[in-house]
């Protein structure tokens, strides 16, 4: 990695901290594009050189968290077809972003869970997840788009970890603990 890039991971990673932590403090809404700069100790614009808004600070990990489910689903020892063949890579994934109440993701969780501004990416983030693990059942079954049973079976899934993460958010509970509470409710279904 050049100079150049690290200095640029580096710069990203302080708007992300300055804003979160911003965004604690005084509330999405009543936070500024310009406040989140200034913490950072950059200009405006740069701040639009790395984001194209305050939201997409929060959601910067999209790609990397898309891609580490399904590679965690890729992965998995349970070939089966069913949605209890989902649980283990589901929750591992919700351990490693969604880890203890003092980790960043937890912090951006609770955030996201209570900001209603943010519920429609936070929405899009999800359905995102559905249709990229319902893309790799399909691969894995070498069709070339989802069948029912593959969309109903992601779908189900990702349920489980948005389920857990807003009962997390209530509780205060681990979110892999309740992930995998939740796919024992749907223990019986199949795809």
């Amino acid at each position: 990695m050049t100079l150049r890039e690290r200095n640029r991971l580096r710069t990203a990673a302080d708007v992300e901290a300055a804003a979160l932590e911003l965004f604690e403090r005084h509330g999405y809404d009543h936070t500024t594009v310009e406040q989140i700069a200034v913490r950072a100790g950059i200009s405006s614009a740069t701040f639009f050189r790395y984001f194209r808004a305050k939201e997409d600070v929060l959601f910067s990990g999209e790609d990397a968290s898309a891609g580490a489910l399904v590679a965690l689903v890729a992965q998995r020892r349970d070939r089966r077809r069913t949605v209890a063949a989902l649980a283990e890579p589901v929750c591992r994934f919700a351990h490693s972003s969604v880890a203890g109440p003092a980790t960043s993701g937890q912090r951006l969780t609770h955030l996201v869970m209570t900001t209603p501004a943010l519920e429609s990416r936070s929405l899009r983030l999800r359905l995102r997840w559905e249709r990229e693990v319902a893309a790799q059942l399909a691969r894995e079954a070498g069709l070339g788009r989802p069948d029912l049973g593959q969309t109903l079976a992601a779908a189900i899934a990702v349920s489980c970890l948005t389920s857990a993460l807003r009962a997390g958010h209530h509780s205060g509970g681990s979110i892999a603990h309740l992930t995998r509470r939740a796919f024992a409710h749907c223990a019986d279904l199949t795809c």
